[in-house]
């Protein structure tokens, strides 16, 4: 028989790790790394938050100050709308034609050229008397009055003159006219 071959081991393996899981320091690196994980969540979870919501209630006390603010300003509305109320021209006073632009007008083409004895504005409505002039000079203070822009349209009820019954037509005896003129508002050009 055969001797048997051994193998022969020629080098030798001297390392060795040994277990450090035991260690009371690696125990404490293995706690030090959770309570830095930890404390990293904290600041994502809770401590963010919370400046937020103080960053969210400072924010609400200063608006708060400011809504007060505000406030003690709107405290005399009532009192401030009642008196624009008062002064402030209603709906129905806008839809009016400005007086002043009326006697101006009247005053530019009747009261030149004759005398006026009665004007009434009412609404859009003006009613106008006067006399000093002739047939022809009221056509031509109509036609000067229906050239107007506040001037819709005009309607001569009566144009008599002064003279006697019974005398010969004199076409230039001055008149007593009534007119009504019905107005408009003027298109503004935009």
């Amino acid at each position: 028989m055969k001797k048997k071959a051994y193998r022969l081991k020629s080098s030798m393996n001297l390392f060795y790790k040994p277990d450090r899981t035991t260690k009371p320091a690696t125990v404490a690196l293995y706690v030090l790394f959770v309570l830095v994980c930890l404390l990293g969540l904290s600041k994502l979870l809770i401590y963010d938050l919370w400046v937020e919501v103080e960053e969210a209630r400072h924010t609400l006390a200063v608006e708060e100050g400011r809504l007060n603010d505000v406030m003690l300003q709107l405290a005399d509305y009532d009192e401030v709308k009642e008196r624009y109320c008062r002064y402030a021209a209603t709906d129905e006073e806008r839809a009016l034609i400005d007086r002043m632009e009326i006697l101006s007008l009247l005053d530019k083409t009747v009261g030149t050229a004759a005398s006026m004895q009665v004007i009434s504005v009412t609404g859009d409505t003006v009613q106008l008397e006067f006399s000093g002039v002739t047939l022809a000079e009221t056509a031509q203070i109509v036609k000067r009055l229906e050239e107007s822009p506040l001037v819709a349209s005009t309607m001569v009820s009566t144009a008599s003159t002064t003279q006697e019954e019974g005398s010969a037509v004199d076409y230039s005896a001055p008149v007593k006219t009534n007119i009504t003129i019905l107005l408009q508002k003027e298109v503004e050009e935009g």
